[in-house]
C-alpha cells in the first residue's frame, strides 16, 4: 500500500505518512473553513515536494483569482503551469459531469497528473436534482478520477453548524475531512480539522486545531507529536529550584523532566517564584529556561526582575535565558505549547515557566475536553524532559472543576497563600501533591524579601 504524502504541516503524522495513493478524499466544511486552501496546498505540495504534476478544477473562481490567492502563501502557480506541472481548469458541472466529453482526462494527460483537486461537487447538485442519479454520478466521477491513478481531493460544501448529518458523499469516497471555523469563548473562532473516515489505513481520530499562516496550512496535534517523540526519560538526578528552603521541603530539588503547578491568588508570589526559578538556574547551575508569559508583557516582567537584582536582560544576551510573550487572545493550547517545544529544543532550555494556565482554561468550555488537552500536554512536556511551572489561579477559585482536573494531571503541585493575621498579611506554601518525592507536608511561613522568595520550613510542618 502506498501513501502520499499530502506536504501540509502537521497534517501527515494524522495519517501515519500520509493519504492512500489513488484514494478519493471529500474534504468539507463551512464557509471561511479553509477547504480551497487545504486542497491547493495538497497539489501545490505535491509539485514542488514530490514531483507530482496536478490539476485543479473550479466551477466558480476564476483562473486570475487562484493565482492571486495562492501568492498570499508565496505559491507561484503561473510559474508551474509554464513549466508544464500544473492545469487550473475553469468549468462547469454539466461539463464536468458529461460522459461524452473527456475535458479532465485530457488535461490530466497532458501533464501527467497524479493528484487533483476539484472545488466543488455541491454544484453537481445544481445539474441533478434526482438524489439516485446524484449519488451515481458522484460515484461514476470518483471512479474516474481513480482509473486515472489520481489521488483527489473533492471540496463540499457545508450549509449549518451543530448537529452532525451524514451527506450520501461521505460514504462513496474513500476518506473524510471536515473543517469547521468554531465559536469558542472569547472574541476570535477557532479553525479544527477532524479526520472523519480513511478507508484502508489508520489514522489518529479526534479534533485538531489549525491555523492558515503565510505559508500554508499548519496543523496542531499534540498526539502525533507524541507517537512521534521517545518515551519519557527517567533521571534520578534532582533540579535546583534556586528559592531558598523550597528545596530543603522537596528533599534536595525537583525531578527533573516533571510538571508542577503553582497555584495561588493574586499577590502569593507566583510570578515572581518563576523568575527567580529561571534566574537562579541560569546564574548558579548555568542552565537555560524559557519563560511563556500570556499576560505581562515583557518589560513588566524585566522591571519586577530588577527588584530583586535579578539581570535579566544579561541573561538573555548571553543565551541563558528567553522571555516570550504571547497574548491570551492569539493563545490555542495545541499550537501555543509545539511553537513554544520548538523553541525550547532550538535553544537548549531545561527549565520552562508558562505563565498563566488561566488562559488555557479561558479557551476551553467543557471540562472533559480540558482534561485531555491538558494530559497531552503535560505528556508533552514530560518527555521532551523540560522541568516546567504552570503559573495559575487558586483552587478556591475553581469553578466547574476545571482546576481540580489540572491538579489531578500535573507530577506536582505547590499552593501559594495569603491570610490576613493580627492585621499583618503572612504569605505561605504547601507542596499539595509531588509525585515521586518524600516531600514534608503542611504550610511554610513564604516571605518576598530584597532577594526574592525565601521559604522559612517548620518542623514537622
Amino acid at each position: 500500500m502506498n501513501k502520499v504524502p499530502t506536504g501540509i504541516k502537521g497534517f501527515d503524522e494524522l495519517l501515519y505518512g500520509g493519504i492512500v495513493q489513488g484514494n478519493s478524499v471529500l474534504v468539507e466544511g463551512v464557509p471561511g473553513a479553509g477547504k480551497t486552501t487545504f486542497g491547493i496546498e495538497f497539489v501545490y505540495r505535491g509539485i514542488t515536494e514530490f514531483n507530482e504534476p496536478g490539476v485543479i478544477v473550479t466551477c466558480e473562481e476564476l483562473p486570475e483569482s487562484i493565482y492571486r490567492d495562492a501568492l498570499n502563501f508565496g505559491w507561484d502557480l503561473r510559474a508551474l503551469e509554464e513549466a508544464n506541472k500544473l492545469r487550473i481548469l475553469c468549468t462547469s458541472p454539466e461539463v464536468l459531469i458529461d460522459t461524452d466529453v473527456n475535458l479532465v482526462e485530457e488535461v490530466v494527460r497532458e501533464v501527467g497528473a497524479k493528484r487533483i483537486l476539484v472545488d466543488s461537487i455541491s454544484h453537481f447538485q445544481n445539474v441533478l436534482n434526482d438524489p439516485i442519479s446524484l449519488r451515481r454520478t458522484v460515484y461514476g466521477f470518483c471512479n474516474g478520477l481513480r482509473r486515472l491513478g489520481l489521488t483527489s481531493f473533492l471540496v463540499k460544501e457545508r450549509e449549518s453548524e451543530g448537529r452532525r448529518e451524514y451527506a450520501f458523499e461521505e460514504y462513496v469516497v474513500d476518506a473524510v475531512i471536515r473543517l469547521e471555523n468554531k465559536e469558542r469563548p472569547g472574541l476570535h473562532r477557532q479553525r479544527v480539522l477532524e479526520i472523519c473516515k480513511t478507508r484502508g489505513q489508520e489514522h489518529i481520530p479526534g479534533q485538531q486545531t489549525f491555523s492558515i499562516t503565510d505559508e500554508g496550512i499548519k496543523v496542531f496535534t499534540l498526539i502525533g507529536a507524541l507517537n512521534s517523540n521517545s518515551e519519557i526519560k527517567q533521571e534520578i538526578e534532582l533540579l535546583h529550584t534556586g528559592v531558598p528552603g523550597l528545596d530543603d521541603l522537596l528533599k534536595g530539588g525537583l525531578p527533573r523532566g516533571i510538571t508542577v503547578a503553582v497555584a495561588g491568588s493574586s499577590g502569593t508570589g507566583k510570578t515572581v517564584l518563576g523568575l527567580q526559578y529561571l534566574a537562579k538556574g541560569a546564574i548558579d547551575y548555568e542552565e537555560k529556561g524559557i519563560f511563556l508569559s500570556l499576560e505581562e508583557t515583557p518589560a513588566q516582567l524585566l522591571a519586577n526582575a530588577r527588584r530583586f537584582n535579578w539581570n535579566i536582560h544579561n541573561l538573555q544576551e548571553q543565551g541563558l535565558v528567553k522571555i516570550i510573550y504571547k497574548p491570551i487572545s492569539n493563545m490555542e493550547i495545541d499550537e501555543t505549547i509545539i511553537w513554544l517545544s520548538e523553541i525550547a529544543k532550538s535553544f537548549g532550555a531545561s527549565r520552562l515557566v508558562i505563565d498563566s494556565f488561566y488562559a488555557f482554561l479561558s479557551r476551553v468550555d467543557n471540562t472533559a475536553v480540558l482534561h485531555e488537552k491538558f494530559y497531552n500536554l503535560v505528556r508533552y512536556l514530560n518527555r521532551l524532559n523540560y522541568t516546567t511551572l504552570l503559573l495559575g489561579p487558586s483552587l478556591e477559585l475553581s469553578g466547574a472543576g476545571k482546576l481540580e482536573a489540572i491538579h489531578s494531571i500535573v507530577q506536582g503541585s505547590i499552593l501559594l497563600k495569603s491570610t490576613l493575621m493580627q492585621n499583618r498579611r503572612v504569605r505561605q506554601l504547601e507542596l499539595y501533591k509531588m509525585r515521586g518525592v518524600n516531600h514534608v507536608m503542611g504550610n511554610h511561613l513564604l516571605e518576598i524579601n530584597t532577594s526574592g522568595v525565601q521559604i522559612f520550613p517548620r518542623l514537622g510542618g
